[in-house]
This record gives C-alpha cells, sequence and structure tokens, in this order.
C-alpha cells in the first residue's frame, strides 16, 4: 500500500470516515446485522441467481426466492441436526453417568439448597429471568430470519436495478468512475468470500480426519458443523471439538480425548499460517497486516479488529483502484 495513504488528504479522510461508519455500525451490529448477512448472500449467490434466470428462463423474484429458500433450508437442516447430537450425545451421557444425577437428586444437600434459594426467593427470580430471556429471544430470533431472508431475496431481486439507478443519477461525469467501484468492488468481494470458503473447505477435512481418526459417530456431519462454527464469531471449531473431547475423557476414552485437543491445536497452528496467506491474497495487501490484524483480534479478544482491519484495507483497495483519490472530474 502506497504512503499517500499517510500524508494524502482525501485518504486520511477516508480513513477516518470509514472508521468512524464501522465504529457506528459495531454500535448498532443488531441492527444492520440482517443488512449485512442479505447483502452478502445476495453477493455470493448472484452468479446462480443469473443461471436460474438467464439460461432456464425462471422469473427474477421467484429465482431469487427459490435460491433464498434453499439457503435457509439448509441452515435449518444443520442447526436441526446439531441439536439431534446435542440430544443424542446428552442421553448417551445419562445412560453412563445417570446414577451420579440420581444420588445427588436424593442428596439432602440438594434438598437445603432449594430450600435456602426458595425462601430467600433468588430460585424465583432466576426463573423469572430465565422465561423472560426465552419469551424475548424465541420471537426476536423468528423476527431475525424472516427480515434477513426478505431482505436476501430483495436484494437479490433488485441489486442490479439499484445499481443502475445510482450510475443514472450519478450523471456523465461520475457514472464511469461509479462503475469501476461497483465493478472493483464485487469481485473484491467474492474473491475474499471465496478465500474464506477455502479456509472452511480445510477446516472440514481436518475435522472429518479427525473424528474418523478417533473414531468419532457421523465424522462428516460433525465435520460439516465445525465448519459452520468456524464462521461464526466468537466460537469457532473448539466450540465442536471441546465436547466431544470432554465426552471422550468422561467415558475414560483418554486417548481419543487427548488427541482431539492435540489434533485441535495443530490445526489452529496451521490456521494461523495459511490464512494470513489467503485472505492477503483477495484483499491484495501483505500477509503481514493481516497476521497483525488476526494477533490484534486474539489478544483483545475482540473479532471486530480483525473485520476492522481487513475491511478497511479491501475498501480502501477498491477505491484506490478504481481511481477515485485521484480523480477530479
Amino acid at each position: 500500500m502506497s504512503s499517500r495513504l499517510i500524508f494524502d488528504k482525501p485518504r486520511l479522510i477516508f480513513f477516518a470516515v470509514y472508521t468512524l461508519l464501522f465504529i457506528l455500525a459495531v454500535r448498532a451490529a443488531g441492527f444492520v446485522m440482517p443488512f449485512v448477512l442479505a447483502l452478502i448472500i445476495a453477493v455470493v449467490m448472484k452468479p446462480l441467481y443469473d443461471l436460474l434466470r438467464l439460461k432456464f428462463g425462471f422469473k427474477s423474484s421467484f429465482a431469487a426466492t427459490a435460491i433464498t429458500l434453499l439457503i435457509f433450508l439448509a441452515l435449518l437442516f444443520v442447526a436441526g441436526f446439531l441439536l439431534f447430537l446435542i440430544i443424542r450425545q446428552a442421553l448417551s451421557l445419562y445412560d453412563a453417568y445417570g446414577y451420579m444425577i440420581k444420588d445427588y437428586i436424593k442428596s439432602p444437600e440438594l434438598f437445603e439448597t432449594l430450600r435456602d434459594n426458595l425462601l430467600s426467593g433468588r430460585l424465583f427470580d432466576t426463573a423469572t429471568g430465565v422465561i423472560g430471556t426465552l419469551f424475548q429471544a424465541v420471537p426476536l430470533s423468528v423476527t431475525f430470519v424472516a427480515v434477513t431472508f426478505a431482505l436476501s431475496v430483495f436484494f437479490l431481486h433488485r441489486l442490479e436495478a439499484f445499481r443502475d439507478r445510482l450510475l443514472k443519477r450519478a450523471g456523465e461525469s461520475y457514472a464511469p468512475l461509479l462503475s469501476r467501484v461497483f465493478g472493483i468492488a464485487y469481485r473484491t468481494v467474492r474473491s475474499f468470500i471465496s478465500s474464506y470458503l477455502v479456509l472452511y473447505l480445510i477446516t472440514f477435512i481436518e475435522a472429518a480426519f479427525i473424528f474418523w481418526l478417533t473414531k468419532v459417530e457421523f465424522p462428516l456431519p460433525f465435520a460439516f458443523i465445525t465448519a459452520v462454527a468456524d464462521i461464526l464469531p466468537v466460537l469457532g471449531p473448539i466450540a465442536v471439538y471441546a465436547p466431544v473431547a470432554i465426552s471422550f475423557i468422561l467415558q475414560k476414552n483418554y486417548i481419543a480425548g487427548v488427541t482431539i485437543l492435540v489434533f485441535f491445536l495443530v490445526t489452529v497452528i496451521i490456521r494461523q499460517i495459511i490464512e494470513p496467506k489467503i485472505v492477503s491474497k483477495s484483499v491484495k495487501v501483505h500477509p503481514l497486516i493481516v497476521l497483525s490484524a488476526i494477533y490484534f483480534s486474539i489478544v483483545s479478544m475482540n473479532i471486530w479488529v480483525l473485520f476492522y482491519v481487513v475491511s478497511l484495507f479491501m475498501v480502501y483497495r477498491v477505491l484506490d483502484t478504481a481511481g477515485v483519490f485521484d480523480t477530479n472530474p
């Protein structure tokens, strides 16, 4: 990246404005997240949308709805299968250690604890808080999914029309520049998403091998869930590896449990090596910058640090390549 980013006034303005907008977006993440997810779905699925619409003659609205519905059904299947595995594993653990739970239920210590909490009102307050949280979370989740679904259909259906309208309003002076920005941004975002899909594919292959080696039931579904968990901020593959390893250890299969943990550490090391190279290639910045962003994100325990650095350089590269900072129409 050119040193002009530091000394050039337009670039300094861009840096300041983007930082402010990013902070505001993080503060309002709950509000903007459906729009961001819908836009990502629209960008990723646009080639399939064009294929259905142009080659097979599907209506635009039908193609957009069918593609979005397919994605959400796939996510629903993954969530349902994950719930099935959790219940299955919980029942298996109960069969193995149910006697401990029964003994604890019959113990006088539990009765005394319940009595003390009931008399003090803590048990009632806790139960009320849990019930209130569930009543709030369920409609909120349903609304979030519904809004994201509707926005995904809308963006797929109207993305090109929205772009054409912006180009028309830009006028003869700015229309070519804006068209270059759209084209470069679309290619950059697709390249960036493709690079992370490669990383998630690597995560899937590594997890499938680990689960097959340790003789985990359903290794491929577990590996797929691990790759999906890798997409989600904060969670990551450890959200799957840790419970499986603990389950093995509780069943006194120490070799399998320790093997999973060791392989997880190896995959983390491999990920830290290859991720900066793959991501930097799509964003076209030095791998050291991406590696530093990953390091700062881990140290601060804040995934937004990584998103900020990568998105900052991505947007800057798009605008710089399009010639926005050097254009005086």
